[in-house]
């Protein structure tokens, strides 16, 4: 965006945190001192603020001329990021045709932009968008805001400028049609205030998993803020670990042919060795009860999520199977391992204990069992 030059070496703008302050530069004026300023850009009409994308957040001035709000608008009060800035702040009520300075506050892209009539301004309607902006302040008050005709949404997502919006719902939008395109990414728009959905998975996802709520869970965004994330496809897992993280409950899973991640390269899946049963950090051993003296050959993969454990050896039979190992020192939660699980009968009492930085409770009478052994 090009600078316009001054109109006059004896004016200069200045826009400050509570307002606009004019401060005149005339040969034999004493300067007044405004604290804190920062320094307007002057721009035309037609300007917009697509160079700013991505500083989300982050908050700009600018210096209008005197004149008509000529400029193309998408948007009510949160303005698609091509769109005219001065015109925009004329829709807003924030500038008549005298000029003057606005501010805007860079945000991300949104499914879907609703236009109006506001202030003599007509503003368009348009569908999803990376990129967008709001007027500092928002609209003035007062102004009547007269919707035109809606934009007819088809459901099926569209791509503007690299970025997949689910235009429907882009928080309900998941990687199935992506399945099979190992290797390959994509960038997926969350809009702010987004509902989250359904997740399996940590770190690696089932690809039928909601990709926002997927992202929240990894701390990628929060549901208040949205934002884009980079979705890359990789190839399914015999087992996926759930988790909570972020607000998000994220579910075990057995075996799925598509997941996805928010890094290129994922932890390599590690295969349970011969003779014992790959199982999940949640896992209990409540499938056994009743089947006292039996032991089970289990493992546990690398990295996974601690669960709650009831008891010191022996531990009541709906604890994580995989935590009361860590506990017990058989493996840790690094690198897993495998480890027996004997099958007990139930006790009258369990108490807990700190041990391999697990804490474990207390509980009462508890009809089954287990003690981890090599």
């Amino acid at each position: 965006m090009t600078a316009r030059a001054p109109s006059s070496p004896a004016l200069r703008i200045f826009v400050t945190l509570a307002g606009v302050s004019l401060l005149a530069m005339a040969p034999g004026c004493k300067k007044s001192r405004v604290t804190p300023t920062v320094e307007a850009t002057d721009i035309q009409w037609t300007n917009n603020a697509r160079q700013l994308r991505g500083q989300i957040g982050t908050v700009h001035a600018f210096a209008c001329p005197p004149g008509a709000p000529t400029g193309s608008v998408w948007g009510t009060d949160i303005y698609t990021d091509d769109s005219s800035i001065c015109t925009a702040a004329a829709h807003s009520g924030r500038m008549t045709p005298a000029g003057g300075v606005v501010q805007i506050q860079i945000g991300p892209g949104m499914p879907a932009f609703n236009g109006t009539i506001r202030n003599q301004v007509t503003s368009r309607n348009f569908a999803g968008f990376p990129g967008s902006f709001t007027i500092v302040g928002g609209p003035a008050p007062g102004l009547m805001a007269i919707p035109v005709p809606n934009v007819n949404f088809n459901g099926n997502g569209v791509n503007v400028g690299g970025v997949q919006i689910n235009v429907a719902n882009p928080w309900t939008a998941n990687v199935t049609s992506h399945r099979g395109q190992i290797g390959t990414s994509f960038v997926h728009q969350c809009p702010p205030n987004g509902t989250l959905g359904s997740v399996w998975g940590t770190g690696v996802f089932t690809d039928d998993s909601s990709i926002c709520s997927a992202a929240t869970h990894s701390g990628m965004i929060n549901p208040m803020a949205g934002g884009a994330v980079t979705v890359f496809v990789h190839p399914g897992r015999s087992s996926y670990q759930g988790s909570v993280a972020n607000g998000v409950t994220s579910r075990n899973y057995a075996t799925y042919p598509g997941s996805f991640a928010f890094t290129p390269t994922v932890p390599p899946e590690v295969a349970a060795p011969d003779g014992a049963e790959g199982i999940t950090w949640a896992q209990t051993a409540t499938a056994w009860r009743g089947a006292n003296g039996s032991t089970h050959r289990v493992f546990c993969p690398p990295g996974g999520a601690t669960g709650t454990v009831w008891g010191s050896g022996p531990y009541t039979d709906d604890s994580s199977m995989c935590t009361a190992a860590v506990h017990a020192g058989r493996i840790t939660q690094a690198q897993g391992g495998a480890f027996t699980v004997l099958i007990s009968r139930g006790y009258p009492r369990y108490r807990g204990s700190s041990r391999g930085g697990v804490t474990t409770s207390n509980f009462g009478t508890f009809s089954g069992s287990f003690i981890v052994m090599r």
